[in-house]
């Protein structure tokens, strides 16, 4: 059944509207709150806790195929004299100020500086995974991704993953979408994120021409095409057709901004699914999600959470063997007991 929610988060949870990033004010979002209103992430300020200006964000490098903020781009201060660098700073590193609404860094000014300067203008260059572990080290946090060289170990409590391609934010919007039979979806219109836990919640693509239907897309299921100029989806037409819808009503009449995200839910709960922050949660969640697709399962319509190392499948599925062939792989990426099954088989009759 289709049903909506209004979008939830933590401090400092953020949607960044293509369309808003044209003016870029010096206000944060609300600190916290149940609705979250549409603001691009530019300008935010970084301090340190002695309370001196290291900085403001300027863009984001985003790692699709894992669903990943890789790092977070700060334009150093003028006062810091080092001509305006921009340093790449791993999003775990910062901390949510919600009494000063900026974000914390755990870093002297000196320290700061000596950080390796990223040239915009090299970016393939600069996405380099010995170059990201070698920002994540500087600011004192283990990268959760494989190195040049490295093997994926299977006894890790955490299992590091390949660093996908990393792509600036900025340059992922407005990519067009479309699926390989060379067929047009959209255009990439924002993408909703939580920056401090380092996660791409969906990436919300608008429809073609001057229509308003903007579709909701999970960053894992989008691959980028050989030239990296845009961004390709498994789906039909048909299929597409059925993703979930994206509803964004501008501020007016004194009113905030406001989002609505349509999903699909099985039978047994009717609150929000509910997806933990942690790397450990995440990672389980992108692994069952990656093995489904590399088993060849259709899932669009099947949503995982996974919080507190407790896995949820709620949707539906167009047969039982597909049903049976997702639950075995959430339960080998964990175990049966933590599992929560909420599938159902075939379209609920509500949203046919």
């Amino acid at each position: 059944m289709k049903t909506y929610q209004i979008l939830l988060g933590a401090a400092f949870t953020s949607t960044l509207a293509f369309s808003a990033l044209a003016a870029m004010p010096e206000s944060l979002p609300p600190t916290l709150g149940a609705e979250k209103t549409t603001v691009p992430f530019i300008q935010i300020v970084i301090k340190n806790f002695q309370d001196e200006s290291l900085g403001r964000i300027v863009d984001l490098g985003i790692d699709l195929a894992n669903g990943r903020i890789v790092e977070v781009l700060v334009e150093s201060d003028s006062s810091l004299g080092v001509d305006n660098k921009i340093v790449a700073v791993p999003p775990l590193a910062l901390q949510a100020d919600p009494s000063s609404r900026v974000y914390r860094l755990n870093v002297s000014t000196a320290a700061f500086k000596t950080a390796a300067a990223i040239d915009l203008t090299q970016w393939t260059d600069a996405g380099r995974s010995d170059r990201v572990a070698a920002a994540y080290r500087l600011f004192g946090q283990e990268p959760y991704f494989l190195e040049e060289g490295d093997a994926a170990s299977t006894t890790e409590r955490r299992p590091k993953v390949s660093l996908g391609y990393v792509e600036r934010c900025n340059q992922l919007l407005g990519m067009p979408v479309g699926n390989y039979q060379g067929e047009e979806f959209g255009k990439v219109w924002s993408l909703t994120m939580h920056i401090l836990s380092g996660r791409i919640l969906n990436v919300i693509v608008l429809a073609p021409g001057n229509f308003e239907t903007k579709s909701v897309v999970p960053p894992m299921a989008l691959a980028f095409n050989s030239a990296r100029d845009g961004l390709l989806l498994d789906d039909s037409v048909e299929e597409y057709a059925d993703q979930p819808r994206y509803l964004y009503t501008e501020a007016a009449y004194g009113n905030e901004a406001y989002s609505q995200q349509e999903l699909y839910k099985g039978g047994y709960t009717t609150g929000p699914l509910e997806q933990g922050s942690s790397y450990f949660d995440i990672d389980r969640t992108v692994a069952i999600d990656r093995a489904i697709r590399t088993a060849k399962i259709n899932n669009r319509h099947v949503e995982i959470g996974t919080i507190n190392g407790r896995v949820t499948l709620r949707g539906w599925t167009y047969n039982a063997e597909d049903k049976a062939r997702i639950m075995g792989i959430a339960v080998a990426a964990s175990r049966v007991e933590v599992v929560d099954d909420q599938m159902t088989v075939g379209r609920p009759l509500a949203s046919k």
